[in-house]
Formats: structure tokens, C-alpha cells, sequence
């Protein structure tokens, strides 16, 4: 009976660890990114270092799993978790602080993933879910108006980050509809965005990676291709089979907080009311919509 309490302790301890990690490189992916956009680093070339260089690394695998990956459902997967996100959020760090980036992409997704679920493929959720989204929403809200009212031009780059979340919330619905393995939607994103971009990143060869350090380059190449694309994708993986989606999904609120926190003094970037308003509701709407449907059999609600 000890050895086995023993074992089940190991494992959490694992489970929280892997969770531990995912939510780092979830920050630093956040950070990395938008040192990338200061340091003059383009749209297009974010984009290829991310994807061209994950497509070279993964490209035996692409090769073994090509035909689960090259038909029209992973097309169309790839085409909106792919290209049309990373579109959007590389976009998004061009015009709006990390802060934003930090609050908007991990705050909204759940948001929209729920909400897209809900009228797409019928899914319901506990009135717990849906108080948290509001509280979640409230604050998002109060974020993106601050920006409209203050007259600065991080709005375009708010919009692309809720754009972003969109797409990523209708590739989600779609995963689960065609019930794609995450390992398969994975490479089929990888593929299908580095296909399609490539032939448009060719008209840019020649304003490539100006005034961009190699030292830059290869640190987008890295954190981009292998840390937020491999390493967090097994981490986060392996975390919620141990843990569950319920604690993960808790876990992951944590992400606006350390974001936020150190974008501050790395990017000289400015804490304000809404920042404020946006870090609680969405920290509490987390914890409302994840963690106290735990309790319910106990409230008798």
C-alpha cells in the first residue's frame, strides 16, 4: 500500500514538472517572439524560421505519416491552425507589447475554444465553465478597450491576437470533430503551412532578415521549431495525462502572470489599469471555470 501511495506521488510530481515546463516555454515562446518583432525580425521571416525550420527537422517523420497528412481534412486543419494562426499572432507582435500577447492568447483561447465547441459540435458545458468565461471575457474586454480609448496603436495588434485565438479555437473544434492524433496535426500543420507560405515567401527573398543578427535568427530558430513546437507539445501532452485537463487548464493561467512579469523589464513595457483589470478577472475566471466544478459534488449544487 506505501510503495503504491509512493508511485502515485512519483507520478504527480512528474505530471506537475512536464506542466511546469510546457507553462515556461508557453512564456518564453510569448517573449521570444516579440524580442524577435523589436529586433526588426518580419512577419515573413518569423515565419519561415518557425516552420521552414521545423519542416526540416520533422521531415522524416512528415515522411513516414505523408499520407494521414495529405488529405483535404488535414489540409484544411493545417491551413487554419497553421498558417492563418501563426499569421495572425506573428502579426499581432508587431504592433502590441508582450503584456497584451501575454494576457489576450492564453486568456481567449479557452474562450473561444468553449464557446466554438458549444455551437459547432454541440458540446455543454457546467454553469461553472460559462461564469468563468464571463468573468475570463470581462477582463479581455477591459484590456481592448483600454486600448481603443488610450489612442495608441497596439490595437491592430490586439485584433490579431483575438483573430489568432479564432482560428485556433476553430482548429481545435475541428481536431476533435475529425479526431485527428495531436502527434499527426502537428506534423499536417507543420507541413501544410510550410508548403503553402514558401511559395509566397519567395517574393520576399529580397528584403530578407536585413538589419537581423545571426544570433537572432538562431535563437528564433531553436525556441520556435524545437521548444514551442516539440519540446512544449509533449510536455503539455504527457502533463495532461497525468494530471487531467481540469488541473492543466488551471495550471495554464499561470502563463499571463510570469509573462507579464517579466516583459516588464525586458521590454520597458508599461503595467495599466486594464492590464490590471485583465490579469485578475482572467486568473479568477480560470480557476471559476476549471477548479471549483471539482467541488460541485460536495457543494450539492
Amino acid at each position: 500500500m506505501e510503495e503504491q501511495s509512493s508511485l502515485d506521488t512519483k507520478v504527480m510530481v512528474k505530471g506537475y514538472a512536464l506542466a511546469l515546463i510546457a507553462i515556461m516555454v508557453w512564456t518564453g515562446f510569448i517573449l521570444i517572439s516579440r524580442a524577435g518583432a523589436l529586433a526588426s525580425l518580419s512577419l515573413p521571416d518569423m515565419m519561415i524560421v518557425r516552420f521552414g525550420t521545423a519542416f526540416v527537422l520533422f521531415f522524416p517523420f512528415i515522411w513516414i505519416h505523408r499520407k494521414v497528412i495529405f488529405q483535404w481534412r488535414m489540409i484544411a486543419v493545417g491551413a487554419i491552425g497553421g498558417l492563418a494562426y501563426s499569421l495572425s499572432v506573428f502579426n499581432g507582435f508587431q504592433y502590441a507589447p508582450a503584456t497584451h500577447a501575454a494576457l489576450l492568447l492564453p486568456g481567449l483561447m479557452p474562450i473561444m475554444i468553449a464557446v466554438l465547441a458549444y455551437f459547432l459540435a454541440g458540446e455543454r458545458h457546467s454553469r461553472f465553465a460559462w461564469m468563468g468565461i464571463g468573468i475570463s471575457s470581462l477582463g479581455i474586454l477591459a484590456l481592448l478597450l483600454e486600448t481603443l480609448l488610450s489612442g495608441v496603436s497596439y490595437w491592430l495588434g490586439d485584433i490579431s491576437f483575438v483573430a489568432a485565438c479564432l482560428f485556433w479555437g476553430i482548429f481545435t473544434v475541428l481536431l476533435r470533430r475529425w479526431k485527428f492524433a495531436p502527434w499527426h496535426a502537428t506534423l499536417g500543420v507543420i507541413t501544410v503551412t510550410t508548403l503553402l507560405y514558401t511559395l509566397y515567401y519567395f517574393t520576399q527573398m529580397s528584403n530578407a532578415f536585413q538589419g537581423v543578427s545571426y544570433s537572432m535568427i538562431g535563437l528564433q530558430a531553436f525556441y520556435q521549431a524545437i521548444m514551442a513546437i516539440a519540446v512544449q507539445f509533449v510536455c503539455y501532452g504527457k502533463a495532461v495525462h497525468i494530471l487531467g485537463a481540469t488541473k492543466m487548464g488551471a495550471l495554464m493561467a499561470i502563463v499571463p502572470l510570469l509573462a507579464s512579469m517579466f516583459a516588464v523589464p525586458l521590454f520597458g513595457e508599461q503595467i495599466t489599469v486594464g492590464l490590471i483589470i485583465a490579469l485578475v478577472c482572467i486568473s479568477v475566471g480560470t480557476i471559476v471555470g476549471n477548479v471549483l466544478p471539482i467541488k460541485r459534488p460536495l457543494l450539492k449544487i
